[in-house]
């Protein structure tokens, strides 16, 4: 458990305009993954999806109209020079640069290079953190050391989540070969699209990140896979991986309702915090049944549930979600002076995070 000093000084967010309900979400995966199953499996597919994505309160998801507008880069591009705009500072004022988006298309140089040059950036460091959707509440943990040493006063973290400009752009043509195949290869179907970035500083009293933990484990780090399609996989299962995400949604989900309570009773205990002294709890899961199961499990009632909730209309933004929600909202004038929240994480692998935050 780890003891912050930081605040923040500029929230922004972004999200497109395209949406993709759940009939054209599930027609787009056939249309384009199961070419070879037999049409009664092809149909019961169709139907069973969109029964599953209706009862997890999916309505649509996230998408660019036009990449050349939204694309990943162009989002990053804009909620960055939001961010900073809202701070009032100059970009050349921002010591660091952290990008943490899961999907990230760039391998040489890193997202980060690209972002401070599109900036305009001058003698500052940037670099990418891989820390799945984790990877913005870890990225706060840095910051604090950062600022705390005295090394760097601003600290811009963005996020860019686009999965189908990346899917499409590598023009994978995997295939599914059985109906239990499919349920595997459906995780992006849960994915939407959108940007996030925080600028953050030294804690001046107000919007005040006061602790953060986490807790990892790579024991059951093959529930969930985002690879490039044929590598040699260490677990003989996979050998013939033959697509890019893959992905055991109810292995998931019992996981983190079984061991995640646990974790975030030690967080409080170890920092003194009450449970009933919280007034929001904001859970990143695949929708309210997830969170709700686990705030009955903590014994929490659901209506400390942060009053923001994306995943139905945009999905799973990944490491967007939570900066996305926080900004939200702010602009709607849900978050008052002296509210405290609970921030929950958790990411493949499985590892779970946290942070609390006095607004």
């Amino acid at each position: 458990m780890t003891m912050l000093n930081l605040s923040i000084r500029a929230l922004s967010y972004y999200i497109p305009k395209g949406r993709m309900n759940n009939g054209e979400i599930v027609e787009w995966f056939a249309e384009n993954y199961c070419q070879e199953l037999p049409k009664d499996d092809l149909e019961q597919l169709v139907y069973g999806s969109k029964r599953k994505l209706d009862f997890l309160e999916i309505e649509t998801r996230s998408c660019s109209v036009d990449y050349r507008e939204d694309g990943s880069v162009q989002m990053a591009v804009k909620v960055a020079l939001e961010a900073i705009g809202k701070a009032g500072i100059p970009a050349s004022e921002v010591d660091l640069l952290l990008f943490v988006g899961v999907c990230n298309p760039f391998r040489e140089p890193s997202y980060a290079m690209i972002l401070a040059h599109e900036l305009g950036m001058s003698r500052s460091n940037y670099y990418d953190i891989n820390d799945t959707c984790n990877g913005f509440l870890k990225a706060m943990e840095l910051s604090s050391l950062y600022i705390s040493s005295g090394k760097y006063r601003n600290i811009l973290v963005v996020t860019s989540e686009n999965p189908l400009e990346l899917l499409e752009a590598s023009n994978y043509a995997g295939k599914v070969s059985s109906l239990a195949d499919a349920d595997y290869k459906m995780n992006l179907l849960f994915a939407g699209a959108g940007a996030a970035a925080m600028l953050l500083g030294a804690d001046h009293g107000e919007r005040s990140i006061r602790y953060y933990g986490e807790q990892r484990n790579h024991e059951d780090w093959e529930l969930s896979l985002y690879v490039s399609p044929k590598i040699h996989m260490p677990v003989p299962s996979f050998a013939e991986m033959d697509f890019m995400s893959r992905s055991d949604g109810r292995g998931i989900a019992a996981k983190v309702i079984r061991d995640m309570p646990g974790f975030v009773e030690e967080f409080l205990d170890g920092h003194g915090l009450s449970k009933d002294s919280i007034d929001y709890i904001f859970s990143h899961q695949l929708g309210r049944n997830i969170t709700n199961s686990l705030l009955n499990k903590l014994e929490v009632r659901t209506d400390k549930v942060f009053p923001v909730n994306t995943f139905p209309l945009n999905g799973n933004m990944g490491s967007t979600n939570i900066p996305a929600g926080l900004a939200i909202g702010e602009e709607q004038g849900l978050l008052h002076k002296g509210n405290s929240i609970l921030l929950l994480g958790s990411a493949c692998g499985l590892t779970y995070a946290a942070a609390y935050l006095i607004w």
